[in-house]
């Protein structure tokens, strides 16, 4: 069974709007985004998701037996405005099998409970030009999902194609 079918539902985004994936980490060091524990949310996905920090990344827990926990990465991507956006690398497992998803963050505040509180977003492939597809690389894998094969392409991707939307609270909250 291929891992990026058996999502856990904190990430059942990406199936919606078509992902980036990866077949191996692309991320080289991945860096904490605060100290301790942090809230991961998506938007319409209630409650946030608690990331325990996990050697240069991330542990989600999963609630489900049947679910792997998920573990993520990130790197600094950019600024927009005064806040910092960050890409981050998702590992799905389904037992042997691994694939690595790619979502962007940014930091929004505290949680009541006084995690720091990190928004993300799933970047759509189904959103690339035909021209963006050649000029930073980037394969259609197949209707749902694009192949990253080169972090510093795909990154250039993202500023220039989302720096607008890196800046829009109305996109972070997916009313946009």
């Amino acid at each position: 069974m291929k891992p990026h079918i058996t999502v856990i539902p904190f990430l059942a985004l990406t199936l919606v709007s078509g992902c980036f994936m990866s077949a191996e980490p692309r991320i080289e060091t991945g860096a904490l985004l605060a100290d301790g524990p942090v809230a991961f949310c998506m938007p319409d996905e209630e409650p946030c998701q608690t990331g325990l920090p996990d050697g240069d990344g991330y542990l989600v827990v999963s609630g489900n037996e049947d679910e792997e926990d998920l573990r993520l990465r990130f790197e600094a991507l950019t600024e927009s405005g005064d806040a910092m956006i960050y890409i981050g690398e998702a590992e799905l497992r389904d037992e042997a099998d691994a694939a690595w998803t790619y979502l962007v963050a940014r930091a929004a505040g505290e949680t009541p409970e006084g995690l720091a509180r990190f928004d993300l977003m799933m970047p759509g492939c189904s959103d690339m030009t035909k021209d963006q597809t050649v000029r930073f690389g980037i394969v259609h894998a197949d209707a749902y999902t694009c192949t990253v094969t080169d972090l510093a392409n795909f990154r250039a991707y993202l500023i220039e194609a989302y720096a607008d939307h890196f800046a829009d609270p109305a996109w972070w909250a997916d009313e946009d």
